[in-house]
């Protein structure tokens, strides 16, 4: 009897060991995942002067091919975080914020903004129903964050209002 007990406490330890080997496997390749596409989308965003249409085109087709999706626990993050979030045409997304940068110089009466840069955020995808629905503080603990270089105003049409820039000008 005893060496009955003490073989299926051994079966038990290996099985816990596998689980836990196996879950920092997945882990490591989600993570991988989301890194990955952080900085794709810092890279598109960089190469278009900003989030254009033809960024966010460029964004879809690389979410679908590289089959990032994004569970809505993460975007209910985002939102109560106050980040905006972009959902693609398929079922990945990603959170961000535009950060306006004056750097004319001149006084907050006359601010131009001329430059600005996107704080991204990707999230590793751990999708377990119970926990997201019990504990949905823990899609903040699983995120890839990252910035933009300072993307500067070329002269094109993104300092209209719409675009990435505005020109505030009170005078």
């Amino acid at each position: 009897m005893r060496d009955a007990i003490g073989g299926v406490f051994s079966l038990q330890i290996i099985v816990i060991f596998m689980l836990v080997v196996n879950g920092y496997l997945a882990f490591t390749v989600n993570y991988t995942k989301a890194f990955r596409v952080k900085n794709q989308i810092i890279q598109i965003i960089e190469q278009h002067e900003g989030l254009t249409d033809d960024a966010k085109l460029k964004i879809d087709e690389y979410m679908y091919n590289s089959k990032y999706e994004l569970s809505d626990a993460y975007t209910t993050w985002c939102q109560r975080q106050g980040l905006e979030v972009y959902r693609s045409s398929q079922n990945g997304a990603f959170c961000y914020t535009k950060s306006l940068v004056d750097i004319s110089g001149g006084s907050a009466g006359k601010r131009k903004y001329q430059g600005a840069y996107y704080s991204i955020q990707t999230f590793v995808n751990i999708d377990i129903p119970v926990i997201n629905k019990l504990l949905p503080f823990t899609a903040g603990l699983f995120r890839v964050g990252g910035e933009t270089s300072m993307i500067f105003s070329s002269g094109n049409n993104s300092e209209t209002e719409g675009g990435d820039f505005n020109i505030i000008d009170p005078s």
